[in-house]
């Protein structure tokens, strides 16, 4: 039962509970009509997959992430500003 973790185990069935919620089809047979006791019992049963990442693949995600952010930041500097022509009211607004 994922390596006898109750805190994944609840991670784990509360994401399925979640795709349930949204209309995803058991993968059992129970008479429960809850969602959770449906998750669960799918949890233990070992009919949901699952992978846990490792902080090498959690920092490379990170680095990844913000390699792509610098390069649309950089790719929206190369874009002219257009600025509006100031108008004589906007100066009479300000002195207000």
């Amino acid at each position: 039962m994922l390596n006898d973790s109750y805190y994944l185990f609840v991670e784990v069935a509360a994401q399925r509970c979640s795709q349930l919620m949204r209309g995803a089809k058991p993968k059992i047979d129970l008479r429960a009509h809850k969602y959770t006791t449906v998750a669960c019992a799918e949890v233990k049963e070992d009919l949901i997959p699952w992978a846990s990442a490792t902080d090498e693949q959690i920092a490379k995600e990170v680095a990844d992430r913000a390699a792509e952010e610098a390069a649309a930041q950089s790719a929206m500097s190369q874009i002219p500003r257009v600025m509006r022509p100031a108008r004589d009211d906007d100066f009479d607004a300000e002195e207000e």
